[in-house]
């Protein structure tokens, strides 16, 4: 037999941070899983953690899930064990926990049902020497990275006796639940931390050669290297300097071949922080220390705390005025300042211990490569570094440096020319087997924006968005800003796109349009510097305009005669939000954060995003004729207080999005998606119309005032808080016109959006809003 090919129910053992987390995994996929721990008090009481509203990093899509969760006890494995599919162990790495619970679970699973162990570095092979033929073929090493809901990556480590079939069920199973999966070797640390944890040791070490700060070290090995914010030492006290200290040592006692392993003999720093209890996040302190809201750096010399500094160095600032990882890479390695010879050495000392491990801990280049992106957040991996900076220049630089050159180094470099090779939209890297190119594998169901621009596919292109034909008769408006690509604001020129849009749609027959973009986040909201700008210099009428444009841009998706998909995801704001509310359907990625938060820059939504929340509240609420009164509160709630969703199915609940939109769990699946939505929609489409409409009317607004004023008084909303609010209920009650038996039309109700909006931009206190949010990118409360 096999083992079994579907999960309805798992069973985590563990109920700590990472069994904790993966428990989460597996409920927000629906389902259910019974975690264990030695007392069910304890299960239970961290199963309250994870499914609190204020969990400080919600693992949960929504805490409701943290209903598929049943906490149970050790004691309860013998009788409830056998019911799991899959049976995923997280306890503590220590061999002889881990030998005792593979025993048990050998007793206890039914047959054939999956067993996997989240070790992060010991041996699965030795895990099972002891256990049955059966839990044998059934059993693989998954190892999650923390936070798990956060980080894509998991590593699978198959045993030898593991299943072929069950292999391919893993990987198919996390691909299709938004992980990215690589296949390991059974080496300590696998691939991700065994090159993750070099590269942060090295780092320690050529901070003592250089001389350089804490700030200085992460101000570098951030996003100028390709790495996320954390850097190095932010991310050392996040996991902990305990645990990084762990797992060098296991590297140090189970690597004695590693040409680099004296690296991992307990570090001196490390060893001193973690005697002092300086842990990191977990003990309140490590390299860095929040005092407040101050945050503090520890002074390597003194090893006393001081105030952070902000690290303002030339070779980042040149280095980041170019657009591509690969050249602010380069910029960062080649001069010969101390700030480039550290990015130097950093950069080529870890891709040469990668190339180094080829074979050893992985198959192939790619495999490391992506184990880093993935597991690390980061933007380029260590042996794709060497080709952005030019192999012989590599070489060239390791020698200077005094390092030996990777033999697989020389070989590509005097072959191929390149670990990487891109022809067309296809990519391909050198297999160390055949000594050739081999294509990347690539997903179905995955559409690439950057593949279809290769292809020829742009139609229309401004500044801030373009247009591109996604083939089989769909349209794609991809909202992509130059300026600022992390963010994309709604801009002029994203409005003039979205009427280009059906320019393209009625001149070339194009049957669906799909709104998305394959950035970090969809749209944070709108240009607010330009907005701050015309405040300034009052003029309200090109407020005005611009406010009607944009309202005018959202309704003519609304009211489109073909369907209309907004793809959602990340943050989605403001603007954003706005926008994805005018679709007919939205396929939203699970990691969903959106809102209409006009109100932290002393706003309300300008671009009808007021209409297009309440018709959507009145549309679902119309079975339970519940009146005007409640879905205006509804909206008014949601937009007042700025209420932003933690996921897609947190959308659903807020009321951002609909029952019957479409949550994708991987988003790089999620444009396909939106494309099969979008034609699948085409077949008897009718196009909506405008409806007039019943709202609460001035009674309604008198009562909402009331009670501001008594939330004024109580000192419980600032005074302009509450002015706001009150424009929000003048709007959203329907204005002077309005009352429950005597509609109004739609026309009528942008028209008091666009004059609020007006009205509130014209405040200086909502100026001052919009410059502090531009300043300290936070919201003021005045």
């Amino acid at each position: 037999m096999s083992p079994i090919k579907t999960i309805n129910h798992v069973a985590v053992i563990g109920s700590g941070v990472m069994g904790g987390g993966i428990a989460a995994f597996f409920a927000n996929q629906g389902i259910t899983c019974d975690m264990y721990d030695v007392e069910v008090d304890i299960a239970a009481a961290n199963l309250g953690k994870l499914a609190s509203p204020k969990a400080k990093i919600p693992l949960l899509y929504t805490p409701k899930f943290g209903k598929r969760i049943t906490p149970r006890g050790n004691a309860e494995m013998a009788e409830h064990l056998n019911k799991a599919d899959m049976i995923v162990e997280v306890v503590p790495e220590i061999q002889e926990l881990k030998d005792k619970m593979m025993a048990q679970i050998d007793a206890s699973r039914k047959t054939d049902s999956m067993v996997v162990t989240n070790t992060s570095g010991l041996s699965v092979n030795r895990m099972i020497a002891s256990v049955s033929d059966n839990m044998k073929k059934c059993f693989a090493g998954t190892h999650y990275f923390n936070p798990v809901r956060y980080l894509p990556l998991v590593e699978i480590i198959p045993a030898a006796t593991t299943d072929p079939e069950m292999l391919a069920f893993l990987e198919d199973f996390f691909t299709k639940a938004g992980k990215k999966t690589i296949i390991c070797r059974d080496t300590p640390n696998f691939v991700a931390n065994r090159i993750g944890v070099y590269s942060l040791m090295k780092t320690l070490s050529l901070m003592e050669k250089y001389n350089f700060d804490v700030e200085t070290v992460d101000a570098i090995t951030g996003p100028p290297l390709g790495n996320p914010k954390t850097a190095t030492l932010r991310l050392c006290d996040l996991v902990g300097n305990d645990t990084t200290l762990h797992v060098a040592q296991n590297l140090y006692d189970n690597c004695p071949e590693d040409k680099e392993r004296d690296l991992y003999n307990a570090p001196p720093l490390l060893t001193r922080m973690v005697e002092d209890n300086m842990l990191g996040l977990k003990s309140g302190k490590g390299f860095y220390r929040k005092e407040g809201r101050k945050i503090l750096a520890l002074d390597l010399k003194s090893w006393e705390y001081q105030p952070a500094k902000k690290v303002k160095l030339d070779e980042i600032k040149v280095a980041r005025s170019y657009q591509t990882i690969e050249e602010r890479l380069y910029q960062m390695v080649k001069g010969d300042s101390p700030i480039h010879k550290f990015s130097r050495e950093i950069t080529l000392s870890t891709a040469a211990y990668a190339v180094d491990l080829v074979g050893e801990i992985a198959d192939d280049v790619a495999t490391i490569d992506n184990g880093m992106k993935w597991g690390f957040n980061r933007e380029i991996g260590p042996i794709e570094a060497l080709d952005a900076i030019g192999l012989d220049k590599s070489m060239e630089w390791m020698r200077a440096a005094g390092m030996t050159v990777p033999p697989l180094l020389q070989e590509v470099a005097s072959t191929t020319g390149s670990f990487y090779q891109k022809s067309g939209t296809s990519r391909s890297f050198f297999d160390i087997n055949t000594k050739a190119m081999v294509p990347v594998k690539s997903n179905p169901d995955v559409i690439s924006i950057a593949a279809l621009k290769e292809k020829g596919n742009v139609l229309r292109e401004n500044v801030s968005a373009r247009l591109v034909d996604m083939e089989d008769g769909a349209l794609l408006l991809e909202i992509d800003s130059r300026m600022v690509p992390t963010m994309n604001p709604i801009d002029e020129f994203v409005v003039s796109m979205m009427e280009q849009a059906f320019e393209e749609i009625e001149a070339k027959g194009f049957t669906c349009l799909v709104v998305s973009n394959q950035r970090a986040n969809f749209c944070a909201g709108a240009n607010i510097q330009l907005l701050l700008e015309l405040c300034k210099e009052k003029k309200w009428d090109a407020i005005r305009d611009m406010s009607k444009a944009f309202q005018d841009a959202n309704m003519r998706l609304h009211y489109a005669s073909v369907p209309v998909v907004v793809a959602p995801h990340g943050m989605t704001l403001g603007g954003g939000m706005e926008v994805t509310l005018a679709g007919h359907k939205r396929v939203a990625a699970a990691e969903l954060y959106g809102g209409l938060v006009e109100v932290g820059v002393g706003l309300l939504p300008g671009g009808a995003g007021n209409l297009l929340l309440i018709k959507q509240f009145i549309e679902n609420m119309a079975s339970r004729r519940p009146g005007p009164v409640v879905p205006t509160m509804k909206a008014l709630e949601l937009i007042a207080y700025g209420k932003v969703s933690s996921s897609a199915h947190d959308a659903i609940g807020k009321g951002f999005l609909n029952k019957d939109d479409v949550i994708v769990l991987d988003k790089d699946m999620q444009l396909k998606k939106a494309k099969d939505v979008a034609l699948g929609m085409v077949d008897g489409f009718e196009a909506k119309k405008p409806k007039d409409l019943l709202l609460a009317g001035r009674g309604a607004f008198y009562v909402i005032e009331e009670n501001l004023k008594g939330l004024l008084r109580a000192h419980q909303v600032p005074p302009h808080g509450a002015f706001i609010a009150t424009k929000m209920a003048h709007v959203l009650t329907g204005g002077e016109r309005a009352n429950p038996a005597t509609p109004i039309s739609e026309d009528y109700f942008l028209e008091l959006e666009r004059e609020a909006f007006v009205e509130l931009c014209s405040q200086p206190k909502s100026q001052e809003r919009i410059a502090h949010m531009l300043k300290t990118k936070k919201p003021l409360l005045n």
